[in-house]
Formats: structure tokens, C-alpha cells, sequence
């Protein structure tokens, strides 16, 4: 046998080996999506990635959402019926959630991912109450469970509708000093800890109270906050414990490079 028909001969076998493997992975794909189609939902599975740290959905909401899309008809469906991505959008419509994700295995398990929003503070407004997360999203507090962040309270200049949408340009800019304020002490745990409320007695006028510690903390406006925090925790250290903790009804960080305080009467 010539070397050119030896090529040829190999060349028809490689080409027939090549189309009976193809033509068994479509087949056994078509056969398999077949079997698919014919599949159906037989349970669900919920996990909440962060229920220790917040508890703002239960599965049984969740659990509700999704039947509530599908009449309670979803145990039983056929599995390529299930809008996966529109359950994901539903879910997501709901404040407390920040992200979901539906997949369904092949024993017909739909498995449903929640990521719940993570609030850094609490605010006290006419409108009612609100958390806002680290990116700055409103939403409204929860029946059945409080996130232990700072609350803000007094005269807020800040206005929100029931839809939760702010009200002019210093409302925006105002969340966006709450955020920082919240994301700085979240990240700080001896403050974190400490700071319990943030009262307002007017626009650029804050005033912090402790956990430990029965004094006013004068803040000022919501800037400079790491400066201010530094001056009063070298307070902490070195005044506080020499002079005693009773000592001052209030100090004020408000002044650049010192601290004002006022005694107890």
C-alpha cells in the first residue's frame, strides 16, 4: 500500500471516529435534555448566606415569595418552565434583600441563595424610620427585628418620602455624612460599641451618647470624623481615667486641635 492511499484510509477513519462521537454526545444530549424536560421541582431549599448577623427575611417569606409567582403551584412544575432570572428580580424587590439566586438541581431541588442588606445605621425622621446600608440604600426598619447600629434622632435635615426617595440636595448630601459617619464606626469596634445615638439639636449639631459614660459628646458638623475621634479617644486614655469618668457633663470635639469640656455640676 502507497503512502497516499494509507492517508486517505487514515484520513476516513479519523473523519468516521469523529462523526460517531459527535453524533453520541448530540444524541445522548438530546436524549438527556428530553429526560430534562420531563423533570419537575419536588422541594425547596433556602439559605440565608448572613442570618447571623441579620435576621430581616425568614425562608417561609422567601418560600412565600416564590408561590406567590406561581399560584403554589411550584412543587410539581416542570423544571425548564421555571423562570429562574424572574424569581431572582422578584426577590430582589424586596428591601431587606440585597441579592438572590435561584438554581435548580437535577432531583429537582430549588435551591434559593439570599444576601441580606447589611445596615451601618439608623435613622429617626418624620417619615418614619429607616437603616441605610453601606452604599447608601434606605429602607424601612423591620417588624420583627432590629439591627443593633447607631440611631440618629433630633432635627434631621433630612426629607424622604413614603417611597423612600430623598427630598432635595441637602437630604442627599446628609446620607451620604450618615454613611460615612456609619461605615467609620462599623470599621472602628471600640466605637462601634460605644456610640449608641447621634441626637441632633440643629442642622450642623450633633451630639453623641455612650453606652459607658453619662456626658454629652459635642461633635459639630459630620466631618473631620476621624481627627475628632482620635482627639477623644487620647481623651479616653489619658484624662478620663486620672480625672474620673463623672467628672464632665459634656466635651466638645467641635473645635480644631482641642477639646472643650464642662464640669458636672
Amino acid at each position: 500500500m502507497n503512502r497516499v492511499v494509507r492517508n486517505i484510509l487514515w484520513g476516513a477513519l479519523y473523519t468516521f471516529l469523529l462523526v460517531t462521537a459527535g453524533s453520541y454526545f448530540y444524541f445522548a444530549y438530546i436524549l438527556r435534555e428530553k429526560g430534562r424536560s420531563e423533570e419537575v421541582c419536588k422541594s425547596f431549599k433556602v439559605t440565608l448566606l448572613d442570618s447571623s448577623l441579620n435576621r430581616f427575611v425568614t425562608k417561609d417569606e422567601v418560600v412565600d415569595i416564590i408561590e406567590g409567582y406561581h399560584n403554589g403551584k411550584t412543587i410539581g412544575m416542570k423544571i425548564d418552565s421555571v423562570k429562574l432570572k424572574d424569581l431572582e428580580m422578584l426577590l430582589n424587590k424586596k428591601s431587606a434583600i440585597k441579592e438572590s439566586e435561584v438554581f435548580i438541581n437535577r432531583d429537582g431541588t430549588v435551591n434559593i441563595e439570599i444576601t441580606q442588606r447589611k445596615p451601618i445605621i439608623r435613622i429617626e425622621t418624620l417619615s418614619g424610620g429607616y437603616y441605610i446600608d453601606e452604599s447608601g440604600y434606605i429602607f424601612p426598619l423591620i417588624e420583627n427585628c432590629t439591627s443593633f447600629v447607631p440611631i440618629v434622632t433630633g432635627n434631621l435635615p433630612v426629607d424622604i418620602t413614603e417611597k423612600r426617595e430623598l427630598i432635595g440636595k441637602d437630604s442627599v448630601e446628609w446620607i451620604n455624612k450618615f454613611v460615612k459617619l456609619g461605615k467609620y464606626l462599623e470599621q472602628n469596634a471600640f466605637w462601634n460599641a460605644q456610640i449608641e445615638q447621634i441626637y441632633f439639636e440643629k442642622e450642623n449639631c450633633a451630639e453623641l451618647y455612650t453606652r459607658v459614660g453619662d456626658q454629652k459628646i459635642v461633635f459639630g458638623d459630620i466631618k473631620d470624623i476621624e481627627p475628632k475621634f482620635k482627639k477623644l479617644y487620647a481623651f479616653y486614655l489619658n484624662a478620663l481615667p486620672e480625672l474620673g469618668w463623672d467628672r464632665y457633663s459634656s466635651i466638645d470635639l467641635s473645635f480644631k486641635g482641642q477639646i472643650v469640656c464642662k464640669k458636672e455640676k
